[in-house]
């Protein structure tokens, strides 16, 4: 359980935390290390890339780039909030998370999807076994797809999530020595 006072309770914190939970999840042992990495040449199948909101821009435009290099590779991007009860309530403030999954797969048969659904599945696996991050509780529904748009040899799938949880605590800037108090809402002066 995480120390309360580490807490980072803002958007970006959620993401950052569900980018280390999954990147700790996907570790070489998930993609049966002693098989995969036997020899020691299997890119399709090392530990993923994870991002937080964006992807890298590449170091290249080159369209000889080997652009299999950047997978298996997950997107943890934050869409949306809401907040919808300002009191203290357990489940005023919700935000909704996508997770991308990425996978690469030069093989005829065309079963790269197998990939990022593997991930997929291993993460909502982890998610539903401990709800809670960062002070949100995962809620359900969970809404999951491979993504029809596959083009081989790049194959994506998507896990969409929403975080409920208290209303983050209301901070303003202290300008002119006057801040507003959450249990007032009226002006106090700092000074």
């Amino acid at each position: 359980m995480a120390d309360i006072l580490s807490i980072d309770r803002s958007p970006q914190g959620l993401v950052d935390a569900l980018c280390k939970r999954i990147s700790t999840l996907l570790a070489p042992s998930f993609w049966y290390e002693a098989e995969q990495f036997e020899h020691g040449d299997n890119e399709e199948y090392h530990t993923p890339h994870v991002h937080a909101q964006l992807l890298p821009t590449t170091k290249t435009e080159s369209k000889e780039r080997d652009k299999s290099k950047d997978y298996p590779v997950i997107q943890v991007l934050c869409t949306s909030g809401m907040i919808t009860d300002l009191s203290n309530v357990p489940f005023g403030s919700e935000i909704n998370i996508h997770i991308y999954f990425g996978g690469y797969s030069k093989d005829a048969d065309n079963q790269g999807w197998r990939i990022p659904m593997a991930m997929l599945w291993r993460t909502l696996q982890n998610l539903l076994s401990d709800t809670i991050c960062e002070g949100y509780k995962l809620e359900t529904p969970i809404k999951w797809s491979p993504l029809g748009n596959n083009e081989p040899p790049y194959y994506q799938a998507v896990l969409e999530t929403v975080w409920k949880g208290a209303p983050p605590a209301v901070e303003v800037p202290n300008e002119d020595n006057i801040i507003f108090t959450r249990d007032t809402q009226e002006e106090t002066p700092t000074a």
